[in-house]
């Protein structure tokens, strides 16, 4: 696969997450249709009653929570495009930005996972989730180190 130039790379980040961030929003208006469509689908076992009204209000109301975990996310990941683009990856405000960034997806993986009352395999999609926004974290954390050890290296002359 060629290698693409840093600069390039960014822009395309930039462009697909600005892309993903419309869609968010225009899925915003699709999620009570989705949520009756998801709801009608059979649970492999025929196991699973029909829904209440309730239920499937309950549902909406966590999947809207998502979506808005979800654009968040993705605001700040823009906003850590652009430090990037400008060559600011180590500063504390990268670092504050990943660590959003992490309680973002963590808080979604917990939302999701709470939806394993209604689905069972929202486990595993909650599951996964909250394994991305544990390495999210890892990484802050990893970052957060090299910004240290620049700042003291910066401070010795």
């Amino acid at each position: 696969m060629p290698k693409i130039n840093r600069k390039l790379s960014v822009l395309i980040s930039l462009f697909l997450t600005a892309l993903m961030f419309a869609a968010g929003v225009a899925a915003a208006f699709f999620i009570p249709s989705a949520v009756r469509f998801i709801a009608d689908m059979p649970d492999g076992s025929g196991g699973r009653p029909p829904l209440s009204v309730q239920q499937l209000r309950m549902i909406g109301i966590d999947a809207y929570a998502v979506l808005a975990l979800m654009l968040a996310g993705l605001g700040l990941l823009f906003a850590l495009l652009i430090l990037v683009r400008k060559g600011r990856v180590f500063t504390p405000t990268a670092v504050e930005l990943i660590r959003y960034i992490s309680w973002c997806l963590i808080f979604m993986g917990m939302l999701i996972a709470a939806l394993t009352f209604f689905f069972r395999s929202a486990i595993f999609v909650g599951g996964a989730v909250l394994f991305v926004g544990l390495t999210v974290r890892v990484v802050k954390n990893v970052i957060e180190e090299a910004v240290y050890i620049k700042e003291e290296n910066d401070l010795t002359v």
